[in-house]
């Protein structure tokens, strides 16, 4: 296991099965995991270092739930929902056009939220050649989800001051925690991405530093 302290954050490079039982307590857990589909990506040339550590097997929620976060949001859950307690729902609409009825992968994508009477949707256009990060900014994750997607997440931890993301990828969740100066807790057992995730989010506490 290796950790990297970088300002307000603390990541680690391991399996977040091994790691969580010795993590302190946080206020919310925010992750995208791997969904068990075995997914590729559409993109041209996609290659099978593209695939999802782990998505090859069915995804256990479990040790993310006894974590016992205030606020637990699990992208993806509809793929696992069986495995999960009665809880509410996010939705994000990422058509480029409200009108779209067709666009590469799925128009939407669901969370799950450990918030039974919690049911928000967001819209944050996505999808093609539309990045909702920024048009000459590039994806560095096969499925990384927009900054503003996960600040949003961030704001439905009502009050949360730490966040956990135990499939930190490359680190998505981090930045936008950053960027709304909460502190963070990131988990990954690639160490491709786990280098990306420590670049993005040390740039993102960098640009803070200087905007401050």
């Amino acid at each position: 296991m290796r950790v990297e302290k970088i300002g307000d954050a603390e990541l680690y490079l391991g399996d977040c099965r091994d790691i969580l039982p010795q993590l302190p307590k946080v206020d919310s857990v925010i992750t995208d995991p791997p969904y068990g589909i075995s997914y590729l990506p559409y993109h041209p040339g996609a290659a099978p270092r593209d695939r999802i550590f782990g998505d090859d097997q069915v995804f256990d929620p479990s040790p993310v739930l006894t974590v016992g976060a205030q606020t637990t949001i699990l992208w993806g859950a509809n793929n696992y929902a069986s495995s999960l307690p009665r809880g509410g729902w996010l939705c994000w609409d990422k058509r480029v056009s409200v009108a779209a009825d067709k666009m590469m992968g799925s128009p939407f994508e669901l969370a799950w939220i450990n918030h039974q009477s919690r049911y928000k949707f967001a819209r944050i256009q996505h999808g093609g050649a539309k990045n909702a990060d920024g048009e000459k900014i590039a994806r560095v994750h096969p499925t990384q989800k927009p900054i503003r997607l996960m600040e949003w997440c961030i704001e439905q931890s009502r009050g949360a001051r730490s966040i956990l993301d135990p499939y930190m990828g490359s680190g998505t969740t981090g930045v936008a925690a950053m960027n709304l100066g909460h502190k963070f807790i990131g988990v990954e057992i690639d160490p491709r991405y786990f280098e990306i995730a420590c670049r993005r989010i040390e740039d993102a506490q960098r640009q803070g530093r200087l905007i401050g």
